[in-house]
């Protein structure tokens, strides 16, 4: 959670949405990611994400867009500072999942 505490400084530099919304849904959604899949939230999976955000979509497409986008800003921290910890490939496939979902596209498992 220590990358979490360092989003909330770059965020207020250089964040796009709202702060409280997106450090929201990122403090509920990290810890369920590394519960869950065992993996860094600094080399996140893109599999079980686009899982997550079909599944989110499927209830509710806006809120899957802005979590993609919340997600998106978090990313955009990670390779910017550095602490992105995964494979290019791995940051690449993920950077698509989390756009294509904000923009409320369909998103491949």
């Amino acid at each position: 959670m220590g990358s979490l505490i360092a989003f909330v400084g770059w965020h207020r530099e250089h964040g796009i949405l709202p702060e409280l919304p997106v450090l929201a849904q990122l403090t509920a959604f990290l810890p369920i990611y590394t519960e869950t899949t065992g993996g860094q939230v600094t080399a996140m999976d893109p599999v079980p994400i686009a899982r997550f955000v079909e599944a989110l979509d499927k209830r509710n497409a806006d809120f899957a867009s802005f979590f993609c986008a919340s997600l998106h800003e978090y990313l955009r921290f990670l390779t910017d500072t550095g602490r992105w910890s995964g494979s290019e490939v791995r940051y690449r496939d993920l950077h698509r999942v989390v756009c294509r979902g904000a923009l409320g596209e369909n998103i491949p498992p």
